[in-house]
């Protein structure tokens, strides 16, 4: 703005012209180069890579989101492999290493409280984001993730339409450290709770899944049928992985695809067996919606700015500004128009489905 008060007075109509053309070039060409000469690196931590095959979706998504937007930001990534001492020890390496950013995945959403201290007395402070699931008993500076509720009311109703009155209700629920899984099974819960308070249903059975080990809901699932002789009407699973377990036990007893089991995330695995009839639902989140968003709030970050959001998530600490995706049900009515539309699932992954 100084350059043009000091050359106006001096120039012609006819000189002006261009010259205000070329002020927004420069001013996109220097806004470039100072996006290029950020530097830094960013944490990513992951609990693991195996109880779903969503978290390459959320590790690809992400890089690729903050690339575009800092392409001189590095990303690493680090697999806690379902334990949450490793996650600790390789929070405190990626520090020492110079992380100006760390994104959680928690394996226990309590324990991971120290590395968001560990991060905020760090010399500089390092902001931590939760991402995916909720730490608690620490402040971080923003959560990223799914409405969670909502992924258990939206599996609740789905049994409440499909099991008869009076049917018994088998509940396969998550790792009990992770926080995420107890927002599914309370969301749950807020729907089939006054039906069996009322004795509309009955619960069978009900186990939470530590590590969400798709072999131990399995066992679960077998014991659940071996104590109520296979008298079962209806099965919550709270994600795919542990769906599949559910149905191996079940085809044992000759009972896949006679009953609801309900699944979360929208796996390949998880939409074969709901094409072959095995599974009945599942929840897609859209992971590359949450990646966005999450490079968005890492952005700000980097740039030694505050996330502010008028959604706050109660950690115990204090309340987290949020960003909350919203979830979708998915059966094979609408697995079309859905993840295969969206690309999250390829066609090619799922030939049972004869799309």
């Amino acid at each position: 703005m100084h350059l043009r008060k000091r050359l106006i007075p001096v120039i012609t109509l006819a000189l002006a012209v261009p010259t205000i053309a070329a002020f927004p070039i420069a001013s996109h060409v220097q806004a470039a180069s100072q996006q290029a000469r950020i530097k830094g690196k960013v944490a990513f931590l992951f609990s693991d890579f195996t109880t779903s095959a969503r978290w390459q979706f959320d590790k690809q998504f992400f890089i690729k989101d903050l690339k575009k937007l800092d392409p001189g930001v590095q990303v690493v990534v680090y697999d806690a492999k379902a334990a949450q001492t490793n996650q600790q020890n390789q929070a405190k390496s990626a520090l020492t290493a110079g992380a100006n950013l760390i994104i959680d995945v928690p394996v226990d959403s309590a324990q991971a409280a120290s590395i968001i201290r560990a991060a905020h007395a760090n010399k500089p402070r390092v902001p931590v984001i939760a991402y995916d699931r909720l730490i608690t008993g620490a402040y971080e500076d923003a959560y990223a993730s799914f409405d969670g509720a909502s992924v258990g009311v939206q599996q609740g109703n789905f049994l409440k339409a499909h099991v008869a009155k009076g049917g018994t209700i088998v509940s396969i629920a998550g790792s009990p450290t992770d926080n995420n899984a107890h927002l599914f099974y309370n969301g749950a819960m807020s729907v089939l709770k006054p039906l069996f308070d009322s004795h509309y249903y009955k619960l069978g059975y009900d186990k939470f899944t530590p590590d969400w080990n798709d072999a131990t809901a399995q066992q679960e699932m077998a014991s659940a049928l071996n104590q109520l002789n296979n008298k079962v009407n209806g099965v919550l699973v709270a994600n795919d992985g542990m769906a599949g377990g559910v149905i191996t036990a079940l085809q044992a007893q000759k009972l896949a695809g006679k009953i609801p089991v309900t699944g979360q995330d929208a796996t390949a695995a998880g939409i074969q067996q709901i094409c072959l009839g095995n599974q009945s639902m599942t929840i897609y989140k859209p992971v590359i919606k949450l990646a966005q968003r999450a490079a968005n709030i890492a952005d700000k970050f980097l740039h030694h700015k505050v996330f502010k959001s008028a959604v706050k998530t109660q950690t115990g600490a204090g309340g987290t500004p949020s960003a909350i995706i919203p979830v979708i049900t998915v059966t094979k009515a609408n697995l079309a128009a859905t993840v295969i539309k969206d690309g999250y699932v390829a066609k090619s992954a799922v030939p049972q489905c004869h799309l």
